[in-house]
């Protein structure tokens, strides 16, 4: 990218970064299971949140870039050993976020496949992170919401399994900040 040195023009135009959000997209089911749990957690606090409209995924990264092809590319790369792998989920877990937050989701029963397609892509983009795989229910929940829900948190359980055998990159929209699907990587 070019850059700008204070008042001299460029002689190229600056590209703007696009931002990306890559995730594991579970099944149909798995969406409209997770669906409902969240309607039961906003029956039970008496309101929505702002994830709302959320649909259920496991969060890889998100990333910004220039142009898709150099995302696709180095995600390709990454991804062109990783076979299929079984995900699956049963019981809801809480994460703490300080005093004032928490998150309750699905644990997955067997992270250790994500984790190591997420190092894969992790050694392809060059960053050292470590990630907890799990399907997100409700983000940023206060405290006082948490308090109606967490002496029935085994009402949010749900088991369920799938084979992961893709990879999905969505791309957002500037203008309406929300994401649209841009590709699926298929795992061979």
């Amino acid at each position: 990218m070019a850059k700008v040195k204070y008042k001299q023009p460029t002689l190229f135009p600056l590209t703007e970064l696009q931002d990306y959000f890559v995730l594991i997209s579970p099944t149909d089911e798995v969406k409209k299971e997770t669906k409902k749990l969240k309607n039961k957690l906003y029956k039970i606090i008496g309101r929505t949140t702002e994830n709302e409209y959320s649909v259920a995924h496991i969060s890889l990264f998100k990333a910004k870039y220039e142009r898709d092809n150099h995302l696709l590319e180095k995600l390709k790369k990454a991804l062109a050993d990783l076979k299929p792998f079984a995900v699956s989920t049963n019981e809801a877990e809480v994460f703490s976020h300080g005093a004032t937050k928490k998150t309750v989701y699905l644990k997955i029963e067997n992270p250790k496949p994500i984790q190591a397609l997420f190092e894969s892509i992790g050694e392809e983009f060059k960053f050292k992170k470590e990630i907890v795989p799990h399907l997100t229910i409700e983000q940023n929940l206060t405290i006082a919401d948490f308090e109606k829900i967490e002496n029935d948190l085994n009402a949010f359980n749900y088991k369920s399994e799938w084979i992961c055998d893709r990879i999905t990159v969505l791309k957002r929209n500037p203008k309406k900040g929300t994401y649209k699907l841009m590709e699926e990587i298929l795992l061979q």
